[in-house]
């Protein structure tokens, strides 16, 4: 299955209701781009396998940080947040510290980052040979385990 497919039944799986279509460009690149780490790196979308996902933006791939942050920044985004509530967030952060060091770990055995800026490349092609050319090794994911579209 090429990462194109799989980030479409990522999209399919989690039933997402389109909300690119008001987004700027830089804001749907940058979702794209977090479609993908969720792929690749074998992550659901629980708000502990989204800090695993931020954890992998940050250490294993080349994406601007910068405009992820704007893009992540939207209204609906911090609306998300707020429902949570901060020291529930904060709790599930400090939680996820085993898991961020393995990832730490596991993004410096990467034979290099991954290039997001390349991803319409990569999205041509296979997700199981882009692990295995850029060395991703995956983690045990609990909520996203069963329903990865990349698996097949």
């Amino acid at each position: 299955m090429t990462l194109d497919e799989a980030i479409q039944q990522l999209h399919f799986s989690e039933a997402e209701n389109d909300a690119t279509e008001s987004m700027s460009l830089e804001s749907e690149n940058a979702f794209e781009q977090h479609d993908a780490v969720h792929v690749l790196f074998d992550c659901g979308t629980s708000i502990q396998d989204e800090i695993a996902v931020h954890a992998w933006m940050i250490f294993a791939t080349t994406a601007n940080m910068s405009e992820m942050h704007r893009a992540f920044a939207s209204q609906e985004h911090r609306k998300v947040l707020t429902g949570i509530g901060h020291l529930k967030l904060a709790s599930k952060w400090i939680g996820s510290l085993p898991r961020i060091f393995s990832i730490i770990l596991k993004s410096w055995q990467m034979k290099e980052k991954l290039p997001l800026e390349e991803l319409h490349k990569l999205k041509e092609l296979p997700v199981l040979e882009i692990r295995r050319e850029y060395g991703i090794v995956l983690q045990e994911c609990n909520s996203y385990k069963n329903t990865n579209p990349a698996q097949a």
